[in-house]
């Protein structure tokens, strides 16, 4: 089998994992660690239910891992980044930076 990196462009496997509209927010709080369903909320600025949808999406795609926890009688869940989705990191440090310089020239 033969590889067409323009039909079988390498770049639209990575936006279909990471892209959208939600998605690179709640990739790009999680560098910072762990983040439970309700900062997570705060930070992204989203409904419940579309949080929900796009993190059980980045589950899927085992970039990361959801992990119940109990403090006394309150349950909450921790996401956090996945071995596998750590190897992120470079990319989404990458986009952010071309991001920086690309809106300072559109600025």
């Amino acid at each position: 089998m033969t590889f067409d990196k323009m039909h079988d462009c390498p770049v639209l496997a990575t936006v279909k994992a990471i892209g959208g509209k939600w998605k690179p927010r709640i990739l790009w709080r999680l560098r910072e660690g762990p983040a439970n369903f309700g900062d997570l909320r705060r930070v992204v600025g989203v409904s419940e239910k579309v949080l929900h949808e796009n993190l059980r999406a980045l589950e899927r795609d085992n970039l990361i891992s959801r992990t119940p926890s109990k403090i006394g009688e309150v349950v909450y869940v921790e996401y956090r980044f996945t071995d596998y989705g750590l190897s992120l990191a470079p990319v989404l440090d990458a986009m952010g930076n071309w991001g920086v310089i690309h809106g300072a020239r559109n600025g």
